[in-house]
């Protein structure tokens, strides 16, 4: 098992395809951990990337997108040993290095891809179709089913 074992996932309300082509180029991932060498093992088109990890840990990296509602669910996996082992407070602290870094970087993005939206306003020309059973009103009758009853979506 990888000493690292890193995930976040993060909601940047904004163009799925826009998204993609940004988070898509591999100099910005370059750019937030100038320490690690990224090569990609797998490119997704639209649905993400997976890397080969070199340079200051070994293992894999990855990022995919999930759609939700009217923007997207970034995910990031970080998969590595460092190439210096470390134990105990100083893993830890290396981990939260990378967290910090990569959510510092992402939270950067999502303030200009999101810019001129306010705080829960759907997103400029969003579709604003179902994405879930969870998003069926209550009283309605889904497909050989009995009525829905609302719940929260989930977060």
């Amino acid at each position: 098992m990888p000493q690292l074992d890193i995930s976040c996932d993060d909601l940047v309300v904004a163009d799925p395809a826009y998204v993609a082509e940004r988070l898509g180029s591999d100099t910005l991932w370059r750019e937030w951990w100038p320490d690690l060498t990224l090569t990609p093992s797998e490119r997704r088109g639209p649905e993400g990337v997976r890397w080969a990890v070199t340079g200051a840990a070994t293992g894999t990296a990855e990022w995919w997108l999930e759609a939700v509602r009217d923007g997207v669910v970034v995910h990031w996996y970080l998969r590595v040993d460092p190439a210096k082992p470390v134990r105990g407070r100083a893993a830890e602290r290396l981990k939260e290095r990378y967290v910090a870094a990569y959510r510092q970087r992402l939270w950067a993005f999502k303030d200009e891809a999101e810019a001129g939206r306010a705080a829960g306003e759907r997103r400029p020309g969003a579709d604003p179709a179902i994405v879930s059973g969870q998003d069926i009103g209550a009283g309605t009758t889904r497909p050989g089913g009995p009525p829905h009853q609302t719940r929260p979506a989930k977060r």
